[in-house]
């Protein structure tokens, strides 16, 4: 049997630094003293060491850290998954720094999972990291330019306009040129932030701050609020439309014509879309029969309170909207979590 601990140290280096998650690096230094040592030390904390200071136009926000939230679908052994049901969580620091177990729609300042056991063990369970989002008093993004190292955070201050903080600055800078945008969203596209405003035009940012065009405005009748993420290495763009009939629909970038082309099928995937925060994972990993939909909050595109939202999925092949309640095997991916979890963990 071969003996893993004696990989070369060269290859070692390459394994971790394709590692983007905290949760993969830290899986990765574990295995042995050998590889510990070996690995790129990983700058993907939950707690990152900027202090922000108020944006210059909000007297409301003061200087905080910027905190990290990661979402992960949690299986089953490979033997038990025709058995048992995955579960998606959100794993983040709470308003005191203390890491909780979060549902994945929630946002502060609503209450963490209530956990039956004091401890959470990731090594007894198969983990996939589907993403991560960023915490301010804004949805907020960091752009890796410097290796792993966050050195650039981008976020819409009060006014919808676009600002950014570097490392080593003072205060924030307000990006010049960009579009105002009260219904629009930022992501971080390979590695640089991207924003699309109200009508679909896209931008991306560059590391000396200038902004260069990604896609003309969408071609179609409603337009809605947008959701901007990478899902399969593609920029996707979702507009939903929350008039009396909510309609979605689904883009994928076009990078060399610049713009964006109208998706009727989404294939596997499912999408998931919040009120700053939106991922996606497949429908096999989710131990689903189907995807192709896309699974909301009703204050993901609607001004409503906590206390009326819900769980709805969109039907991308039949346009239509049904409650997520309707739908148990996608209903449950959201909910308490499961037995076998508790169970594993008594």
């Amino acid at each position: 049997m071969a003996d893993w601990s004696q990989l070369p140290k060269d290859l070692l280096q390459l394994i971790s630094e394709k590692l983007n998650s905290e949760l993969y690096s830290t899986r990765f230094r574990s295995v042995c003293s050998s590889w510990r040592s070996s690995s790129i030390p990983s700058y993907h904390h939950h707690h990152l060491s900027l202090k922000l200071p108020q944006f210059s136009d909000d007297n409301n926000f003061s200087t905080r850290h910027l905190s990290k939230h990661s979402i992960f679908l949690i299986k089953p052994p490979q033997h038990q998954q025709t058995l048992h049901r995955p579960w998606l969580i959100r794993v983040g620091p709470d308003l005191n720094g203390k890491i909780q177990l979060w549902h994945p729609f929630s946002l502060f300042p609503r209450v963490p999972f209530n956990f039956p056991h004091h401890v959470f063990d990731f090594n007894q369970i198969s983990v996939h990291d589907l993403g991560h989002m960023f915490f301010l008093c804004h949805k907020a993004f960091v752009a890796t330019y410097q290796g792993n190292q966050p050195v650039v955070v981008v976020a819409f201050d009060s006014l919808g306009g676009m600002s950014v903080f570097r490392c080593g600055d003072d205060k924030w800078t307000k990006i010049v040129g960009m579009a105002t945008c009260f219904y629009g969203d930022i992501c971080l596209f390979r590695g640089r932030p991207c924003e699309a405003i109200y009508s679909g035009k896209t931008e991306m940012i560059e590391q000396d701050l200038s902004v260069h065009l990604m896609a003309e405005h969408v071609d179609t009748e409603n337009i809605g609020n947008k959701f901007l993420f990478e899902s399969e290495c593609e920029l996707l763009l979702v507009d939903c439309y929350g008039g009396d009939d909510v309609l979605i629909d689904v883009f994928r970038l076009d990078e060399k014509e610049k713009k964006w082309v109208n998706l009727t099928n989404i294939g596997d995937r499912v999408l998931f879309l919040g009120n700053g925060c939106s991922f996606s994972a497949s429908a096999k990993d989710l131990c689903v029969a189907n995807g192709n939909c896309i699974i909301y909050t009703d204050d993901a595109f609607h001004d409503l309170n906590d206390t009326e939202c819900g769980l709805s999925v969109f039907h991308l092949d039949q346009g239509r909207v049904s409650p997520l309640s309707d739908y148990p095997e996608y209903f449950k991916l959201l909910g308490p979590p499961p037995e076998w979890i508790t169970e594993l963990h008594s």
